[in-house]
């Protein structure tokens, strides 16, 4: 990787076609040294990755379609260290338009609970302190479990 102000961060990947996973794994951990190491700087690389993570998620997302409405020979197609084979996506169901009463039912009770138990949570997310109800039963506030700070990035 090389930073220069004219041309920004580069990866050199080599050629990825051919390239195996190993090689690619020993090429990120060489990216993440250099910039342990201060010679590329962190942000700008993080921001290259997502870009290019982008670019590449669209090519991929277009040409999939394009691909599986090519006949896929049984037991793949293999070939550059790579195996491409034709997944069927798991079938979904839409019971609403069973009209079946006991399904519905089931479906209403279980969105009314869904909804009583959000009203009941936004009231226990209030509670800083144990609570005595007047029934004498004694109501804890939740436990937080503190999520790990991570970052976010917005591609313009």
């Amino acid at each position: 990787m090389e930073t220069n102000e004219e041309k920004g961060i580069s990866l050199l990947f080599g050629n990825l076609l051919t390239s195996n996973k190993a090689t690619r794994t020993d090429l990120s951990q060489w990216v993440i040294q250099e910039i342990r190491e201060g010679q590329i700087d962190a942000t700008e690389a993080f921001i290259y990755a997502n870009k290019a993570s982008e670019y590449f998620d669209t090519i991929v997302t277009n040409l999939r379609p394009i691909i599986a409405s090519k006949q896929i020979q049984k037991g793949g197609l293999k070939l550059y260290d790579a195996e491409i084979v034709e997944k069927k996506n798991p079938d979904k169901y839409d019971f609403t338009v069973c009209e079946d009463a006991q399904w519905n039912e089931f479906n209403a009770l279980l969105n009314d609970v869904k909804a009583k138990m959000k009203t009941r949570e936004t009231f226990l997310k209030t509670l800083t302190e144990p609570m005595a109800t007047m029934d004498g039963e004694i109501i804890n506030p939740p436990a937080i479990t503190y999520g790990a700070m991570n970052i976010a990035i917005t591609l313009k």
